[in-house]
């Protein structure tokens, strides 16, 4: 299966000509943005739209997504931005990644509009209404299955992410100072917090934090702002992944922290 998924990405990256676009050659050069600035974009009530959904998600490799959905009958609007914190190979992966999941023999969408991010592909035919789109350390998806044409939409997107193009992504992350975990010695069947400590200096931003354990070695019990307490089920050392990220500027941090866990008393 892998295999034949490789195969497919491989025939599409060779029919868009993936490997002849020129990307921006800094990796630390992207768009550092308040993301609430794109909602004067979004579809209105004085247009029929409801609004289904808005969330934030903290994805693997460093990348957070925003994620916004309307409805109006039995139309959907859909816009997904995904911010990477870890450079731009990780926003153009995760483009690869967005386009190439259909259960479709062959990956259906084509190359897109040139003004459109630094590559773009989309559904052929007209009204454009699913377009991707990958520009610097982000990547968008956009659909719209009203009937109307989401280009000018896309035009107002992409102005908007060009307007905060910034050198140094790597110094507006959120800061982590440290990790700390209540229990130097831990036992099976046992209780542990671990809290995440945040640098003083940075300014007062709309934050979460999150951790990732693995079920099986730790189990959830409770949860606050800053810490989260686990149960320790089995023996071994268990590795665990804070994750710091501005719900606003989708920019994120991670820090690493063991956990050794002894048998039972």
């Amino acid at each position: 299966m892998l295999l034949v998924k490789s195969q497919k990405l491989k025939k599409f990256k060779d029919r868009i000509g993936y490997e002849q676009v020129v990307f921006s050659p800094d990796p630390d050069v992207g768009v550092v943005a308040d993301w609430d600035g794109v909602k004067e974009f979004l579809p209105t009530q004085e247009a029929g739209w409801k609004a289904f959904s808005e969330d934030v998600y903290v994805l693997a490799g460093g990348l957070v997504m925003r994620k916004w959905s309307f409805r109006r009958g039995t139309a959907t609007f859909i816009l997904k931005v995904h911010v990477s914190s870890s450079g731009a190979q990780v926003a153009r992966e995760r483009f690869l990644s967005g386009v190439s999941t259909t259960s479709m023999a062959k990956i259906p969408y084509v190359r897109g509009p040139a003004w459109l991010g630094e590559l773009s592909v989309q559904m052929p035919g007209t009204p454009l209404q699913t377009v991707f789109w990958v520009f610097h350390n982000v990547f968008v998806e956009l659909r719209d299955t009203s009937g109307i044409s989401v280009e000018p939409m896309a035009r107002l997107l992409q102005g908007f992410m060009e307007r905060h193009v910034q050198k140094g992504v790597s110094q507006r992350l959120p800061r982590i100072d440290k990790v700390t975990v209540s229990k130097s010695k831990l036992h099976v069947d046992e209780e542990v917090e671990l809290q995440v400590h945040l640098k003083q200096s940075q300014p007062s931003q709309e934050l979460r934090i999150e951790f990732l354990a693995n079920p099986e070695e730790l189990g959830l019990m409770k949860q606050s702002a800053t810490a989260f307490s686990y149960q320790a089920l089995r023996p071994g050392t268990s590795t665990v992944e804070a994750s710091l990220c501005d719900l606003k500027f989708l920019l994120m941090s991670q820090a690493q922290v063991q956990v050794d866990i002894q048998p039972k008393r």
